[in-house]
């Protein structure tokens, strides 16, 4: 059995304040991730590294728009993409690598909103326009026009109906 703390609500609101979304699910996970920081921050003679201190990932939810590129660790599987369509069509390789293909099949065509589907069979939205940027893999469709933040957003969500878990590392 793992050691109980007590956290004072003061600090508990501070860690909640350093919690990123669909990434850290519990207290103990921003704590994880700041001792790695720490941890990375120190140079071997014990003094800090300003690099490694200046080169922390920013949140997904405080990213520019504009910025390129992402990475995520999706059950264990580390990818790095330079967009979304990059990211999902590496997504879609790792399920049919991994075998994932036959729950992806029974989950589609996969709703985001009444309008638009993230995956499908065919490239085309459930009010019968087509996918603004569709990118296809073994016979799936998945829509990449979206924004880094929408995109990891909607794939955790379908990645977990799959039974896999997606975490966003930067």
């Amino acid at each position: 059995m793992a050691p109980v703390i007590e956290i004072p609500e003061d600090v508990f609101r501070r860690l909640a304040e350093l919690a990123q979304p669909f990434v850290d699910t519990k207290p103990a996970d921003v704590i994880h991730r700041l001792l790695d920081e720490r941890d990375a921050a120190v140079r071997k003679d014990g003094e800090p590294s300003q690099r490694a201190i200046v080169q922390r990932p920013k949140p997904l939810e405080v990213r520019v728009p504009r910025e390129r590129g992402v990475s995520v660790d999706i059950s264990g599987q580390i990818i790095t993409a330079d967009s979304v369509r990059d990211l999902f069509d590496q997504v879609l390789r790792l399920l049919a690598k991994n075998g994932e293909v036959k729950r992806v099949r029974a989950l589609i065509p996969y709703k985001t909103s009444s309008r638009r589907y993230l995956i499908a069979d065919r490239p085309v939205h459930p009010n019968g326009n087509p996918f603004v940027v569709p990118v296809e893999h073994g016979g799936l469709y998945m829509e990449t026009h979206k924004s880094y933040r929408t995109a990891v957003s909607q794939l955790a969500h379908f990645l977990s109906k799959c039974g896999l878990s997606l975490r966003y590392l930067g």
